[in-house]
Parts: structure tokens; C-alpha cells; sequence
């Protein structure tokens, strides 16, 4: 399974995107869940209304929506772990979004994240399970 970052979504939404290529190949190319994190979701919908407009919200939200995504509540466990790994990193300001797509890898035992932030994803480096993998950069 691959556990989705808000940069990684965006760009399966916006042509214009750098990444938009990658990471649509990524999605049409695999057959395991793209797990999507409740706060990734708030994010998305910010920029993708912000930038592509509300019929690009519209279109995430319906796939999510249609199961194209999977979406994963938080559990408490998760909030504790966001809680230790923001205090470890402080000096990274680690925000919460990325912590809980930290959160969610964890707990579902996957190494793999759709991210296209690799500031803070390489900083953490990996969880109790391996390295990090993130895509697209090290498809």
C-alpha cells in the first residue's frame, strides 16, 4: 500500500504540475491502495481549490468518494505518534500533515509514501519497517 502526501495528489490533478506524469503513472501503474490520511484531505482540497479551482476539489472529493482513494481516520495511537515525532523534529518544523502520513504508514506497516516533499520525508529517513520510499523520486 502507499500512503499519499498532499503534494503527491496535487499533482495527479494538475497537468501544468512538473510531477503530474509521475504520479499518474504511479496511480494507473499499481494495484495496491493509495491510502489517504484525513488531514491530507482538508489540504488538498485548499490548494486544489486555490489554484485548479472548485471542479478539481470536486473531482477528489468524488474520488474519494468512489474508492479510487482510501480514506484513513486517524486513531489515538496516531496522534501520539504525530505528538513525539513533531517534538523530535522541531528544528525540521514538521507539520502535522506530514506526521500523521508518517502516523498512517506506521500503523499499516508500509514504507511507501506519493510525496513530493522530500524535505521532510528524508529527514525522517524511515520508520520501524525500512527506509522510506518515496515516489515518484525513487520509482
Amino acid at each position: 500500500m502507499i500512503v499519499a502526501d498532499t503534494g503527491g495528489i496535487y499533482a495527479l490533478y494538475d497537468a501544468g504540475d512538473r510531477h503530474h506524469e509521475a504520479a499518474r503513472i504511479i496511480l494507473e501503474s499499481t494495484s495496491e491502495p493509495l491510502i489517504v490520511p484525513l488531514p491530507v484531505v482538508a489540504e488538498v482540497d485548499y490548494f486544489l481549490t486555490r489554484y485548479l479551482g472548485v471542479d478539481a476539489a470536486l473531482d477528489f472529493l468524488d474520488s474519494l468518494r468512489s474508492g479510487a482513494f482510501a480514506l484513513d481516520h486517524l486513531k489515538t495511537g496516531d496522534l501520539d505518534f504525530c505528538y513525539k515525532l513533531i517534538k523530535q523534529y522541531q528544528d525540521l518544523a514538521l507539520g502535522f500533515v506530514d506526521a500523521s502520513v508518517l502516523a498512517v504508514a506506521e500503523r499499516l506497516g508500509t514504507r511507501t509514501i506519493l510525496t513530493l516533499d522530500h524535505r521532510d520525508f528524508r529527514a525522517v529517513g524511515s520508520n520501524s519497517h525500512g527506509p522510506l520510499v518515496l515516489y515518484p523520486a525513487d520509482l
